[in-house]
């Protein structure tokens, strides 16, 4: 979608929302991660990463940028399509004002490529949302849970792939009313080449919507 001009995002902060008890659309209001921002270590990314397995026999690597079309994290039973989405403007809930952010997948199931910036594998860090319910039954309900040097995979529409590990701890309790997940964003890990980003913390009733984001690091294999 269009990307709307003349806001600044890291001023405005950064969001991951879901309106409608929880159930409807998790929005994303958060500032794009910025090319020359000065990278920084992840949690724990100075645990050594688990040995890089080799291809299954018979599969196609992908031998640089691609398109995601389908996501797979072992650890935590994910195995799903990847939509394209691109910006879009969100009224933001805690001010009213119209802020551009993140498309998001439209079923709590999938997940979705932010195709206004990097793709997975270009070298420059790719951004990957879905959602989280406490009640359960969302794409990213255990995202919290991934450790360092857990297996993470994309799939393109030809089949090819690209295999990543987890790089650090999830960095977690990133407080939506300010605008830490931009900054966390920006100031991704130098190693960093996909984030995986959701929402978490406690759903407020009276905001609709629950208080924290949650982002996972994650670098190519090879």
């Amino acid at each position: 979608m269009r990307f709307v001009r003349g806001i600044d995002l890291r001023a405005v902060g950064a969001f991951l929302v879901v309106l409608a008890a929880g159930l409807a659309l998790l929005f994303v209001v958060a500032g794009r991660p910025d090319a020359d921002s000065a990278p920084q270590s992840a949690p724990g990314a100075s645990a050594p990463l688990a040995g890089n397995a080799a291809a299954p026999a018979g599969e196609l690597a992908a031998a640089g940028a691609i398109q995601p079309a389908r996501l797979s994290i072992p650890a935590i039973d994910v195995d799903t399509a990847v939509e394209t989405r691109g910006t879009v403007q969100y009224e933001n809930p805690f001010t009213g004002q119209l802020v551009d952010g993140y498309g998001v997948p439209e079923s709590m199931q999938t997940t979705s490529w932010w195709s206004d910036g990097p793709q997975p594998g270009s070298g420059q860090m790719a951004v990957i949302l879905g959602h989280q319910q406490n009640s359960g039954g969302a794409v990213f309900d255990r995202l919290h849970t991934l450790r360092p040097g857990d297996e993470v995979s994309l799939r393109d529409g030809n089949g090819a792939v690209l295999r990543l590990q987890v790089l650090g701890s999830p960095v977690t309790g990133l407080d939506k009313a300010t605008s830490a997940l931009a900054e966390t964003l920006n100031g991704h890990p130098p190693e960093a080449d996909v984030a995986l980003v959701t929402c978490g913390g406690e759903f407020v009733e009276d905001a609709g919507t629950s208080t924290d984001n949650t982002v996972v690091f994650a670098t190519v294999v090879d």
